[in-house]
């Protein structure tokens, strides 16, 4: 994958939007209409960004920081198109999220296996 440039963003932003619906209609394959989830659960997102291959400007993944309290969050929204799967995307956006929960006088992040497993896996 080429450098990236990752950006925070509004929840409300488009490409944001488009990557979090192929998030859902990759986890919701196999599902029934009736129980897949019809909204797009924003009250407690922190901070959203997305990740831009820096040579071309596309989109290749987006994360979010789902706040529990005024000291914790959970990493929520992580997901990378499949073609730049394995190459560092979701690394770079989680550790951009742990930055500003750095930041932002965040204490603890989780859940803390997954962190570990998205910066360990290279996705």
């Amino acid at each position: 994958m080429q450098t990236l440039r990752v950006r925070r963003v509004p929840w409300t932003n488009p490409v944001g939007m488009g990557l979090r619906d192929a998030l859902r209609a990759e986890n919701d394959r196999g599902q029934l209409p009736e129980l897949r989830p019809t909204t797009d659960d924003c009250d407690s997102i922190a901070v959203f960004l997305i990740a831009y291959e820096l040579a071309t400007g596309q989109p290749v993944g987006c994360g979010g920081l789902r706040l529990l309290d005024d000291s914790r969050a959970d990493v929520d929204y992580i997901y990378v198109l499949p073609y730049a799967r394995w190459s560092g995307v979701a690394a770079a956006i989680t550790e951009e999220l742990l930055s500003w929960a750095r930041a932002h006088g965040i204490a603890t992040v989780g859940p803390m296996d997954a962190v570990a497993q998205l910066t360990t896996l290279r996705l």
